[in-house]
C-alpha cells in the first residue's frame, strides 16, 4: 500500500478543476462546514493535516468523475460511428 503523501498526490491528480469548491459545497449540503483553505491543505501531500471526511469526498468525486468521463467518451463514439 502506498504511503499517505503518494496517495493524497494520486487522488490530488485526479481532482478535476474546481474540485476544492465542489468538495466544500457538497461537504455543506451534509452540514459540514470547511474553508477552502483547509480542504486544499488536506489534499496537500506536502502538508500534515489529514482529515478523513475531506478525503473521502475527494474519492467520491474523482469517481463520479470518472464514470461521467467514460459516458462521454462512449456518446463522442457513438456519434463518430454511427450505426
Amino acid at each position: 500500500m502506498k504511503n499517505r503523501k503518494e496517495s493524497v498526490a494520486q487522488l490530488r491528480k485526479n481532482l478535476p478543476y474546481g474540485s476544492f469548491q465542489k468538495i466544500r459545497a457538497r461537504l455543506m449540503n451534509k452540514g459540514i462546514r470547511f474553508s477552502l483553505q483547509y480542504i486544499s491543505r488536506c489534499l496537500d501531500p506536502d502538508q500534515p493535516d489529514y482529515n478523513q471526511i475531506i478525503i473521502e469526498e475527494a474519492i467520491k468525486l474523482v469517481a463520479e468523475d470518472s464514470v461521467r468521463m467514460h459516458d462521454l467518451r462512449q456518446k463522442i463514439e457513438l456519434l463518430n460511428n454511427p450505426s
